[in-house]
């Protein structure tokens, strides 16, 4: 007498539970251990450039650099005298848009005319960088 384990029908039902088993085991390793590899992108050097200083006394002084996108930004003026521009355009931190440009622009109110200094310091990523140009307040 044949018993219920022993019958072709029902190895074959074990058969495919044990296929379907190690597959879906299979399928879950892949699918919950898997990570995507994440390979670090290297920092961003930090960098300023400078591509416009002037002024004109009482009229228009324009500060421009180029630098990391979104970059915070400061900056301080001083004029030929030593005293530093207070014009609230230039005060507080500011951003480079996402080419990494930015101009401060504001109206230079000094006596003094002659060479100025622009002292910019870049932020990003916790790490900052200083730098300054000299320009001419005609």
């Amino acid at each position: 007498m044949s018993t219920m384990f022993s019958s072709p029908r029902f190895k074959r039902f074990m058969l495919t539970f044990a296929l379907l088993f190690v597959l879906a085991g299979i399928a879950v390793s892949t699918f919950v251990f898997a990570q995507p590899s994440r390979t670090q992108a290297a920092a961003p050097v930090l960098s300023i450039q400078f591509t416009c200083a002037q002024a004109v006394d009482y009229r228009s002084g324009s500060v421009c650099v180029h630098t990391q996108a979104k970059a915070a930004l400061t900056i301080k003026i001083r004029y030929c005298s030593g005293a530093y521009a207070t014009s609230s355009s230039l005060k507080g931190t500011q951003y480079a848009d996402t080419k990494g440009n930015h101009l401060w622009s504001w109206v230079p109110q000094t006596k003094c005319r002659g060479v100025a200094t622009a002292y910019v310091t870049e932020t990003l990523n916790g790490k900052s960088l200083n730098t300054s140009r000299n320009f001419s307040v005609k």
